[in-house]
């Protein structure tokens, strides 16, 4: 059984971010220079902040968890992950609650706890699923003890750890720069030992 060190991270803010939008797969925004200066700035702490030397940096492969990335570990290869990004909000992408509040398709997404399809977007589950693969693909191989650092998304972030856990969704919503620290361990039958704390983007200042 390998032991696997992970730190889930969501990127930096972008603008659609800062306006509070619903912001997913069909949006590749850029960092803001808000966002560009709150990573930058937890970049000069890092050694303070990941204590170990790491084997392997992942990102989605849209330009703010990317270029999150990049800024984060300048010296370390970067992994693009496709089934890292975030969920397709299909109709809902761009807007925001008071854009949307008066649409009925909304309100019944809304009410039912976002599990609900999203008209021409993605499903909770199928994005749990896809989150999780994404998730499986960063951890490498299984028979290797590893240090891993994963920049990607908060409704990634909200999918992996809701499967892992089996706890509610909307339990690990995650402001940006912040995420978890896990520990698990694995072998040739799954995850085992899954344990986590969280940190916040303040932390490491």
């Amino acid at each position: 059984m390998a032991h696997k060190k992970v730190y889930i991270i969501r990127h930096g803010q972008t603008s659609g971010n800062a306006l509070r939008k619903y912001i997913g797969r069909r949006s590749d925004e850029s960092l803001s220079e808000e966002g560009l200066s709150m990573a930058y700035d937890m970049q000069k702490h890092m050694d303070e902040f990941i204590l170990c030397a790491l084997d392997r940096v992942c990102a989605s492969p849209m330009k703010r968890a990317a270029d999150t990335a990049r800024i984060l570990f300048p010296g370390n290869d970067l992994s693009l992950i496709e089934d890292l990004a975030e969920m397709d909000f299909g109709i809902f992408e761009g807007k925001d609650h008071q854009q949307l509040c008066q649409d009925e398709r909304y309100i019944r997404w809304i009410d039912s706890g976002g599990k609900y399809k999203i008209p021409e977007g993605e499903g909770l589950e199928d994005f749990r699923i896809r989150s999780v693969n994404g998730f499986s693909e960063a951890l490498g191989n299984k028979d290797m003890a590893e240090n891993i650092a994963i920049v990607c998304h908060g409704g990634t972030i909200m999918a992996v750890m809701s499967a892992m856990t089996g706890n509610d969704y909307y339990e690990f919503l995650t402001e940006n720069l912040g995420g978890y620290l896990i520990d698990l361990e694995m072998d040739d039958e799954g995850i085992h030992d899954f344990t986590y704390h969280r940190f916040y983007s303040g932390d490491h200042t």
